[in-house]
């Protein structure tokens, strides 16, 4: 069964800046275009490989970043999470500021893992519309003892100038048999 201890393994990656940059859509699951200042949104994506967290902070904003995203994962697989806030709003200098909280609900429906204020940003406010990547993202391993089904990210995005809310879901099937 999971246990906070030793089912579920949650490593932080560390990066020294919070990057902003647009998102590329891809064939299989298009990105919505980023909100409006002040219209709250996050959104949650999970890949196999820290590849696109690399792309995304070593590329200016106008570049896109094409994020494979991952629905199915099987036992001692790498999900690499992490949060893309838009629709921040600025205070009177101009400047934005978010927090982020998490938590992981198993196939039967319950809280497994979760962190309030996991992951920040703060900076200037962006001229344009775009997606902001939260800092850190969110390692994820499921081991073959964990149970297979559906597990879901829930995010809950703070924008921490206005006080507004924002939440967003993303579910992982877990299957116990090779892809």
């Amino acid at each position: 069964m999971l246990n906070l201890r030793n089912a579920l393994l949650v490593t932080i990656l560390v990066f020294s800046n919070i990057a902003i940059a647009k998102i590329s859509p891809t064939k299989i699951t298009p990105m919505p275009s980023p909100n409006p200042i002040g219209k709250l949104g996050v959104i949650i994506v999970a890949s196999d490989s820290a590849k696109y967290i690399k792309e995304w902070l070593s590329t200016p904003s106008s570049h896109g970043v094409t994020i494979k995203r991952l629905k199915v994962a099987k036992p001692n697989q790498l999900i690499v999470s992490s949060f893309l806030v838009t629709g921040v709003s600025p205070n009177k200098l101009g400047n934005y500021s978010f927090s982020v909280s998490f938590y992981i609900l198993g196939p039967n429906g319950k809280p497994i893992f979760g962190q309030r204020d996991y992951a920040k940003g703060k900076g200037k406010i962006p001229k344009t519309p775009t997606f902001i990547m939260a800092d850190p993202a969110m390692d994820i391993v499921l081991e073959k003892s964990d149970p297979a089904g559906i597990y879901t990210i829930v995010a809950q995005v703070k924008d921490l100038v206005t006080g507004k809310q924002a939440d967003n879901a993303y579910k992982i099937k877990f299957i116990k048999n090779e892809l």
